[in-house]
C-alpha cells in the first residue's frame, strides 16, 4: 500500500518501473513491458545514454508522464552530467505538489547546492506542509485492527442508528462501528461473529448490497504475508455475509492460474458487484441469479487495480490503477472483454497511488496513500466525465490522517478510514515492525460536493 522511499530501489525495480506513464490511450502491455525490460537492462549496465533513449521512446508513445517518470528522467540526466536537464524534470515533478528530498537522494544530492536546486527544495518543502480540511469524527478503541475498508448499513427505522462496517487486516474479521454520543471522541466497536472458516485470511474489501441486504467481503491470503498456512498463499475469495447473523451465505472463488488478491470492490444500486485483483490485473463482475452466477472477468492487463467505481452514465467503470492512473473500461456484454484506457489529465496533476476512489458528482475522490505526502484529493472532471481537469487537496501530511485507505459516502459526508497502520507493518510479512506500535485508527469526514445542475 505504501511507496518505497529509496529512489535507487525504484530505479532498478521492474515493478516500480512499470509505473512510468499514464495516458488516455490503450496501453500495448507487451510493447510496454519490452520497453521496461530494455530500460532496466541499460540502467543496470550503467548505459545512461541508452536508458535515456528508452525513456524518450516511452514518452513519445505514451505522452502522459507520472511523477516517477519525471524522477527517472532527472536521475538519468544527472548520471549523464546534465544538471540543467535534470532540474527541468524536477521542476515538472515539483509542479505536481509532491515532495522529493534532493539533499538525501544519491546522485541528485549535488543539485541541492545549485541555485535552482535550492529553489526546488523550498518549493517541495512547501508541497509537504500539512493541509487539514477534514473533521475528526472519532478514534477506534482497538489500535491493531488495521481497518482497510469501510461500508455503511442504514438503520431500519428513524429510531434505529446506522452503523459502519470495517474490515480488519490483522484480525481477519469485520467490525461494526457506531459513532460516539455527544462529547465522546471514541467510536463504539463490536466484532461480527464470523465463522472460523471465514477468518483464515485477511479481510480486505467490504461493501453493503442494498438490493440483497447483505455484506460482500473479500478475503485474501496475500503472498508473503504470514498468519495462515503457506499453501494458501495467493488464494482469494468473495463472500456474501448476512450482517444480522454473520452467516456466510455464498462463496465465490477466483479461477486463476496464478496468485491473486481480490482487494477492492464496489456494489451498485442493482446489486452488481465489481471487484479487482490487485496483483493479477483483472477486473471482475458478479450479477444476476447468485445460484448460477460466477465471477466473470471483464477486463485484464491493468497494473495494480484498486477501487472500481461506476461512472454517472452507468456504462463505464473507473478503476484506480495504483501505478498508472485512473483506468476506464466500457462495460462489456456477458462473455466479452473490455479494452482498458486511462483518463487524460494535466501534467501537473498526480493521479497515481490511488487506493480508494469514489464518484462525487463531477469529481472523483481519491485516497492517495503511496505518494509523498499521502493525500486525500478531489479530481475534478469535465461534465462528460471523460477527462480530469483539475485537482484539490482535501488533506495531506496531517498527524491524524496517517495512512488513509478508503472512504464511504453517508448522508452528504465522506467518512474516511485513516491512520490505518500500513506504515507500521513489514511489507513482506504483514506483521508489526520491530520498534513500532499501532496507534488508534480514526474516522475523518468532509462534505460531498453539491450536485451540478447542468
Amino acid at each position: 500500500m505504501t511507496e518505497m522511499t529509496n529512489f535507487y530501489r525504484v530505479l532498478f525495480s521492474l515493478t516500480l518501473a512499470l509505473s512510468l506513464v499514464c495516458s488516455a490511450q490503450t496501453i500495448d502491455s507487451s510493447h510496454y513491458r519490452d520497453l521496461v525490460k530494455q530500460f532496466n537492462e541499460r540502467a543496470k549496465a550503467k548505459d545512461w545514454s541508452g536508458a535515456r533513449d528508452v525513456l524518450t521512446e516511452i514518452g513519445r508513445e505514451l505522452p502522459g508522464p507520472t511523477p516517477r517518470y519525471l524522477l527517472l528522467n532527472a536521475t538519468v540526466e544527472m548520471h549523464l552530467g546534465h544538471k540543467t536537464e535534470a532540474i527541468k524534470w524536477l521542476e515538472k515533478y515539483a509542479a505536481t505538489g509532491l515532495f522529493f528530498d534532493l539533499t538525501q537522494e544519491g546522485n541528485m544530492k549535488p543539485l541541492s547546492d545549485e541555485e535552482a536546486g535550492k529553489k526546488l527544495i523550498v518549493q517541495m518543502k512547501e508541497n509537504s506542509k500539512p493541509i487539514a480540511k477534514t473533521e475528526f469524527v472519532c478514534s477506534l478503541p482497538q489500535p491493531d485492527i488495521m481497518p482497510e475498508d469501510i461500508a455503511y448499513i442504514k438503520g431500519s427505522s428513524l429510531k434505529s442508528q446506522g452503523s459502519f462496517i470495517v474490515s480488519s487486516i490483522q484480525h481477519h474479521s469485520l467490525y461494526r462501528v457506531t459513532l460516539p454520543k455527544s462529547g465522546s471522541k471514541e467510536c463504539v466497536m463490536q466484532e461480527l461473529p464470523l465463522p472460523a472458516d471465514a477468518k483464515h485470511w485477511p479481510t480486505l474489501a467490504v461493501s453493503f448490497d442494498p438490493t440483497r441486504k447483505a455484506l460482500w467481503v473479500t478475503a485474501s491470503a496475500m503472498p508473503s504475508f504470514s498468519g495462515f498456512p503457506k499453501e494458501d498463499s495467493g488464494k482469494t475469495e468473495l463472500l456474501e455475509v448476512d450482517p444480522a447473523s454473520s452467516k456466510v451465505l455464498r462463496r465465490f472463488a477466483l479461477a486463476t492460474n496464478g496468485p491473486a488478491v481480490l482487494g477492492d470492490m464496489s456494489v451498485t444500486a442493482d446489486g452488481t458487484v465489481y471487484v479487482t485483483d490487485s496483483i493479477g490485473g483483472g477486473v471482475y463482475r458478479l450479477h444476476g441469479d447468485l445460484e448460477t452466477a460466477k465471477l466473470e472477468k471483464i477486463a485484464d492487463g491493468l497494473f495494480s487495480p484498486q477501487t472500481p467505481v461506476l461512472a454517472r452514465d452507468g456504462k463505464r467503470l473507473f478503476i484506480a490503477d495504483y501505478t498508472m492512473g485512473v483506468a476506464v473500461i466500457t462495460l462489456p456484454a456477458a462473455g466479452a472483454m473490455a479494452k482498458v484506457s486511462y483518463l487524460p489529465h494535466p501534467e501537473n496533476i498526480a493521479v497515481v497511488a490511488l487506493d480508494g476512489l469514489y464518484l462525487d458528482d463531477d469529481s472523483l475522490i481519491g485516497i492517495q496513500n503511496g505518494t509523498d505526502p499521502e493525500r486525500i484529493i478531489r479530481l475534478q472532471l469535465n461534465h462528460a466525465q471523460t477527462e480530469i481537469t483539475g485537482a484539490e487537496i482535501i488533506e495531506q501530511a496531517s498527524d491524524r490522517m496517517g495512512d488513509p485507505t478508503h472512504a464511504m459516502l453517508v448522508d452528504g459526508w465522506f467518512y474516511v478510514s485513516a491512520n490505518v497502520g500500513w506504515d507500521k507493518v513489514d511489507d513482506d510479512t504483514g506483521k508489526l515492525k520491530d520498534g513500532s506500535a499501532f496507534t488508534p485508527p480514526v474516522l475523518l469526514r468532509f462534505p460531498a460536493q453539491a450536485p451540478n445542475k447542468k
